[in-house]
């Protein structure tokens, strides 16, 4: 695993890996698991936007420093003001290098003192894995 990390370690730093070497660090049965449940691992990797990009067959760890977006801002729906640090930051939580943004900053909540009832009516899930 010391290998893996060594190659995710450089994602952070506007690096990438192809599809094909995130899919051979997983388990081949959480593959099938994931096709299974929501089509595969790029589709997980899509439905979780706000935390990768893939583009050209690559994966990228979305960098929201990034004053770039890729889309056409006119395609993008604005951030309702009830919808703000409603859920948890993926990146402070889950990255080892935390959030790149400043707290104040990121829409997401940096902790729980940080978390916001929301005041957006609840969506249904479909499944929990995607």
């Amino acid at each position: 695993m010391s290998e893996g990390r060594g190659r995710l370690s450089s994602v952070r730093g506007k690096g990438s890996l192809p599809v094909r070497a995130v899919a051979e660090l997983l388990e081949p049965e959480t593959l099938q698991l994931l096709k299974n449940e929501c089509g595969g691992l790029q589709t997980l990797l899509k439905n979780n936007h706000q935390v990768f990009r893939v583009e050209a067959g690559r994966v990228h760890i979305r960098d929201w420093r990034d004053r770039n977006p890729r889309r056409a801002a006119g395609r993008r729906k604005p951030v309702a003001p009830g919808a703000v640090k409603t859920r948890p930051c993926w990146f402070h939580t889950h990255h080892p290098q935390g959030c790149p943004l400043q707290a104040q900053l990121c829409a997401y909540a940096h902790g729980t003192h940080d978390l916001r009832p929301s005041t957006r009516p609840l969506k249904k899930m479909k499944n929990t894995l995607c």
